[in-house]
Order: structure tokens, then sequence, then C-alpha cells
């Protein structure tokens, strides 16, 4: 009985002392996040002269990578069809994450992508159009905070999550343009520039992935003791994988993955 008192006494001292890892590596470390786009407002002009509501997605995952090989894996590669399937836009772009600021509380990471497809393509606008994207640019700016540790509310990504993102920043840093000619036809009469933006957007990530059960970026003695504290229960982070029982399974990620991050 001595020995469990030392031993849980250690285990909190040890998730006081790593209780405050910066959120945006919480974010990194888990490598992904389920997003929901909520709606929006799209705008036409130019060669034609449109606007109207556009609708919600269904729920995404999105996976982090380090696509620009800066060493920070929050970057997204993301496709168009998927995230705004209204309009049909058939093609894949990178958002480029880079964090604004950083804390144990709260963070602030800012997705900025910009391409020239030179490209073809068929979009719905309330009709079917041809268009040749000539430029492409896209923003999405997250606020990210704690929440209690709980299943994914979009039902999308498995385990669990620790980590409530909100846009911030407003129409300057979320909305997607696209400029080129309709029709296909590369004349002047033709260009018009398309926007979306007024969007709504939310998403859950963090969680216990690799073992991290408090998600404080390090797997230690404090994740071990709340895997075998709750053996045999399925509620909180203590279940890794997010199957309802804290078991073998749980535990073998914590083991396999302790020393981790610290």
């Amino acid at each position: 009985m001595r020995l469990m008192r030392n031993l849980l006494t250690a285990g909190l001292v040890l998730a006081w002392s790593c209780a405050f890892a910066q959120l945006a590596s919480v974010l990194e470390r888990n490598g992904s996040v389920s997003w929901k786009f909520l709606g929006g407002q799209y705008e036409i002009t130019g060669a034609v002269n449109l606007s109207g509501n556009v609708t919600p997605s269904d729920p995404l995952v999105f996976s982090f990578q380090d696509l620009n090989g800066d060493g920070v894996a929050l970057d997204v590669r993301l496709d168009m069809t998927e995230l705004f399937p209204g309009f049909g836009i058939n093609y894949t772009i990178d958002l480029i994450g880079t964090v604004l600021s950083d804390s144990a509380s709260e963070a602030d990471i800012l997705w900025r992508a910009a391409d020239t497809p030179n490209q073809c393509v068929t979009v719905n606008v309330g009709f079917e159009v041809t268009a040749f994207i000539t430029y492409l640019e896209g923003g999405l700016r997250g606020r990210i905070t704690r929440i209690e540790c709980q299943p994914d509310p979009f039902g999308v990504r498995e385990g669990r999550v620790t980590l409530y993102l909100e846009p911030t920043g407003g129409d300057d840093s979320n909305y997607l343009l696209a400029q080129g000619y309709l029709l296909c036809q590369q004349d002047p009469q033709y260009f018009a520039t398309a926007r979306i933006f007024d969007m709504d957007w939310l998403a859950y990530g963090g969680g216990s992935a690799g073992g991290d059960v408090d998600s404080n970026g390090c797997v230690d003695d404090a994740d071990l003791l709340s895997v075998l504290f709750n053996f045999g229960g399925g509620e909180g982070c203590a279940d890794i994988n997010g199957d309802g029982i804290v078991d073998d399974a749980d535990l073998l990620t914590v083991l396999f993955n302790f020393g981790s991050g610290c």
C-alpha cells in the first residue's frame, strides 16, 4: 500500500510538472483533427456577378504532415471536393500551418495556401460551368483551447479529443479566393474572381494518441498510472484507442511509447 501511495504521489508530481505543455505541440503530436464546415457565403464578380450561401459539408479528418519541410507537422493536404462538395472543385491544395502564438491555455494557428492550378475544371454555382483556374488562395485561422477529454463530437476521428478549435481572424484569415476564365476561354472578357467568405467551422483534436493520456506532450509515469488506475473502465483518455474499455492494448501503448516527448 505504501508503494502504491508513493507511485501515485510521484505520478501526480510528474503530471503537475508537465501539465502546461503548449497546445500547438499537443495538436501536432496527436496528428489530426476532426473538422466541419458549418456554412458561409460566396461571391463571383467579373464576367458574371453571382452570390449565395455555401452549404455545410460532412465532417472531415485533417491529417497533419510536414509538407514544406520546416520540421513542423501541422500542414494539411486538402481535397477541395470534400471541403466544398456543392461546388465540385476537383483540386487538391496544401494548407501550410504556422503557429502564431502558443501557450498552455491557448494557441493561435494560421493555415495558408496559394497555388496556380492553370487547369480547366467544372464548377457548380447553381449550374455547372467550366472554368480555367489560374490562381487559388485560401486560409484558415483557429484558436485552440483545452476541453474535457471526450469522444470526438463529430464521430469521425478515432480515440478521444482534448482540444477545441474555433475560427478567429475573420474574413482576412478564413476564406477561399479563386481567379480564372469562365468557359475555359482565356480572354479578358471571361475573367472572373470567386470568393468564399463568412466561413464558420469547428474542429477537435488532441487526445491520448501514442500513450500521452494527459495530453501534456510527454509519455511518462503519470500516463502509466492513469491507465493502471482506470484499468477495466471505459471513461476518459485512459481509453487510448477509444474502444470503450481500458485494457492491455492501452497499457501496451503507454509502455511502448514510454519516454516519448519527455
